[in-house]
């Protein structure tokens, strides 16, 4: 695989490219596709959809192209879509988590990465970190945000060292609950002048 174009800044919103990887906003004529990905993706990893945490995948057009402050990114090889990442508006609920948390996120100007999933022929990649790259340069351009926050289950193989491996700040571990939900701060000016990213 070819090197994926490096962001300079999270204003140079067009798109990451390399020889084999397209990674870009998602257009209405993706929905389809993604949601199908995605859909794979929750089935084979995440245990499969649960309506109370997955609605979004049942209109993506609602959920992140007609929403304010909300944004599909795809992944795209030669075969089609091989993953996605999501940014809206960060609304932790507590419970499940602590009420401290969501105090302390749930602010204007702080979003939520979500759905960072690849499928498992594109795993290993840079699929992952091309997407969280793409979805946190327009987080903190065109969204207006200033913090990243993201959770993870560590019990999915390779999630916890994904996260780990890039410029983000653990914030609370809450393990043993029943998600292994591990949670994070992206280093937003870190992450953008991360070798790689």
């Amino acid at each position: 695989m070819g090197e994926v174009e490096v962001m300079s800044s999270p204003q140079r919103m067009g798109l990451v490219e390399s020889s084999d990887l397209i990674v870009a906003p998602a257009a209405p004529a993706d929905l389809a596709e993604a949601e199908a990905v995605m859909r794979e993706v929750l089935c084979a990893d995440l245990g499969g959809y649960h309506a109370a945490w997955h609605r979004d995948l049942d209109d993506l057009e609602a959920a992140y192209l007609r929403r304010p402050g909300c944004v599909l990114v795809v992944a795209r090889d030669e075969g089609g879509i091989v993953g996605t990442a999501a940014v809206k508006p960060c609304m932790l609920a507590s419970p499940p988590n602590p009420d401290w948390l969501a105090r302390e996120y749930n602010q204007p100007g702080v979003c939520q990465l979500v759905r960072v999933w690849v499928t498992a022929g594109a795993r290993r990649r840079g699929v992952g970190r091309a997407l969280a790259e793409r979805a946190v340069g327009w987080s903190v351009g065109p969204g207006g945000y200033r913090r990243v926050y993201l959770h993870t289950d560590a019990g999915v193989p390779g999630a916890e060292a994904f996260w780990r491996s890039l410029p983000t700040r653990e914030i609370y571990d809450g393990r043993p609950d029943p998600f292994n939900t591990v949670h994070f701060e992206i280093d937003v000016d870190a992450f953008l002048r991360a070798p790689g990213c």
